[in-house]
């Protein structure tokens, strides 16, 4: 993911009410990409637990969401 495209990921998930900086705001986008998707195309509550996960869990693998 391109940092042009980590910075909008950024700014949906804090118009979500979901800030994330750093190590899991990398690993939200890690997820996003396992789901083979655009972080544009996927639905609000998907993203928001996308961030749960990443936030949850910051040692496990990346897992594909479905």
């Amino acid at each position: 993911m391109t940092t042009a495209e980590m910075e909008k990921l950024s700014e949906r998930l804090s118009k979500l009410g979901m800030t994330l900086e750093g190590d899991r705001l990398r690993r939200a986008a890690a997820i996003v990409l396992a789901h083979g998707s655009d972080a544009s195309e996927i639905s609000d509550m998907a993203l928001l637990s996308i961030c749960v996960e990443a936030y949850r869990h910051p040692e496990k693998e990346t897992l594909k969401i479905v």
